[in-house]
């Protein structure tokens, strides 16, 4: 349950503060049995396709390399844990646990979309008993980024949505003060806000009222310096400048600044998890 209330932070500025209570309802569904173990420091990568996924039909989670930001993120569906997740200690970032979860035998027949809500729901209640996990969430108004149709419209053209069991391809990008690239397949709008949210540290709102698919691979760099000096790694205001551009000149795409809601989930308590 979640009760909310307003709070005055500043002049003229509010966040919207929300207690998770510590417990679900009793009738809130949950795993039978839970598996987790803690996977050694060297145990080597895991390798993944771009449709794995942990949630299985018959309301079961198995994940052999997963960790703590991952799971509160996707219990509580944040988007963007590593931003609008406050208050874990480093070993929840740095430590990876092995989890298998599964209901009881009784667990009903259920759509993927339902299956994969109710195991959200399960793993809520995991996390509190074997993390002892307790958080509350604010809601506060601050600067966002908008993505847009830019002037003269759209320059990607619409391919066919993904056939099921395919899903919507991620995007992929990688992106200094000196160049970058971002690529996408059967990729959406919403998608592309979603990266770009990473590497600009705001929360990137799609505004573009466009609901297709695209496939695109962008590339950009930067004119060599003059003076011979290198550019300063990272995403600087150089870098930023060159991602906003490329946006506009080659998909048709503009960022612009304005305020908004943020929601945050700040933990109250969380320990490393109890024995199996």
């Amino acid at each position: 349950m979640l009760t909310s209330t307003w709070k005055r932070i500043g002049p003229g500025a509010l966040f919207l503060a929300g207690t998770l209570a510590a417990q679900q309802p009793a009738s809130a569904p949950r795993f039978d049995v839970v598996s987790i173990r803690e996977v050694p420091r060297d145990a080597p990568p895991v390798l993944r396709s771009q449709d794995f996924t942990a949630v299985l039909p018959g309301g079961k989670f198995i994940d052999s390399r997963t960790n703590l930001l991952f799971l509160i993120a996707f219990a509580y569906n944040v988007k963007h844990p590593s931003m609008q997740l406050i208050g874990l200690p480093d070993w929840a970032m740095s430590q990876s646990f092995s989890m298998a979860a599964k209901p009881a035998p009784d667990f009903p027949t259920l759509s993927a979309a339902e299956n994969y809500e109710q195991v959200r729901l399960m793993m809520r209640e995991t996390l509190a008993e074997r993390f002892h996990l307790r958080l509350h969430t604010e809601t506060r108004q601050e600067q966002i980024f908008s993505l847009e149709v830019a002037r003269g419209g759209i320059k990607v053209k619409e391919v066919e949505a993904p056939v099921p069991p395919a899903r919507e391809g991620n995007v992929g990008a990688a992106m200094g003060n000196s160049g970058g690239r971002m690529i996408g397949k059967k990729s959406t709008m919403a998608g592309i806000a979603t990266a770009v949210t990473i590497f600009l540290k705001r929360p990137v709102v799609d505004r573009t009222g466009l609901k297709g698919y695209y496939d695109f691979d962008l590339k950009w760099s930067a004119p060599e310096a003059t003076d011979g000096q290198q550019p300063s790694p990272g995403l600087g205001s150089e870098g930023l400048g060159l991602l906003i551009s490329t946006l506009q000149n080659q998909l048709g795409l503009r960022l612009t600044k304005t305020n908004g809601p943020v929601d945050y989930w700040l933990v109250d308590q969380v320990e490393r998890p109890t024995g199996n």
